[in-house]
């Protein structure tokens, strides 16, 4: 018989299955995306999924104060699967792509992120009250949840993820996600 202290069924840690890795990059200059692609397809990994010309990437009332944003925004989703602790990395690597851009479009923005069963998440650089402190600077804000077959936008999402071509976007590539999930 176990004792009161003894759980009848123990807790464990399990990694989970890597996520769909993407890229929102908001440009003015085609020359600069075009430059993306070949650095992040060498940097990561080959290209799964490329969005068509999306609404524009809209700034958060604080960076309205010191930036301008591009006039497209595009979305590159890569065939390797990420962790989700390696966001951190990811989005120390974009800083740096996003600065080496900015040479040729000083309206250059690169946002990663990862997509599961259950949500969207980007990569921030500044802390709010919904996103979470990773480490090293970075910040977690979940932008979508997967609830009742479909995805809903967080009321404190960036206005982008509002907009039915980004829904649209992500949708059609959880459906991969999910067909694809357990393959190598």
């Amino acid at each position: 018989m176990p004792m009161a202290n003894e759980s009848a069924h123990s807790e464990s840690l399990e990694r989970p299955i890597g996520a769909s890795f993407f890229l929102i990059s908001s440009f003015q200059n085609d020359d600069a995306y075009f430059e993306l692609k070949s650095i992040t397809e060498k940097k990561f990994s080959k290209t799964l999924y490329e969005s068509n010309v999306l609404p524009k990437w809209e700034l958060d009332v604080v960076e309205r104060l010191t930036s301008i944003p591009g006039r497209q925004t595009r979305i590159l989703s890569f065939l390797r699967r990420v962790h989700r602790e390696e966001l951190v990395q990811i989005k120390k690597d974009c800083v740096e792509i996003q600065n080496q851009l900015r040479k040729v479009d000083p309206l250059f923005r690169l946002i990663p992120g990862y997509l599961t069963s259950h949500n969207v998440v980007i990569a921030q650089s500044k802390d709010d009250f919904h996103r979470i402190y990773l480490f090293a600077g970075v910040y977690g804000e979940i932008v979508y949840v997967f609830h009742g077959g479909k995805f809903s936008v967080l009321e404190t999402a960036p206005s982008f993820f509002k907009n039915k071509e980004s829904l649209y976007f992500f949708s059609n590539l959880r459906e991969s996600y999910e067909y694809n999930k357990f393959k190598d």
